[in-house]
């Protein structure tokens, strides 16, 4: 029987080019220090359309916790930047999405 290594196991999925992912990776630190939990994050670096394909990646970036995407997306992946409604169109998930995701509000 394996045993999770944490409670939390988040993903970044991004495309070298994207401007916004290294935002994200600081936002999701910022949020799992806040909040006091056990989580780890995992880059992907996605390089090809196929690759996309293949993790359903909905564009860059994309942020999964425990496998979830954080607006719930299932489709067909693409290589392109990411839009976040919920955060007015920006390019990445606001921090309070980021907290919901981890169950910290």
């Amino acid at each position: 029987m394996s045993q999770k290594h944490c409670e939390r196991c988040l993903e970044l999925l991004y495309f070298e080019e994207c401007p916004s992912y290294k935002r994200v990776w600081d936002d999701l630190l910022d949020v799992i220090a806040a909040g006091k939990i056990d989580a780890c994050v995992r880059p992907v670096r996605v390089t090809t359309i196929a690759e996309a394909e293949a993790l359903s990646f909905p564009g860059s970036p994309t942020v999964r916790v425990n496998g979830v995407d954080l607006e719930g997306f299932e489709g067909p992946g693409v290589l392109s930047c990411r839009r976040y409604m919920e955060n007015e169109g920006k390019n990445w998930p606001s921090k309070s999405l980021l907290q919901q995701a981890l169950g910290l509000t």
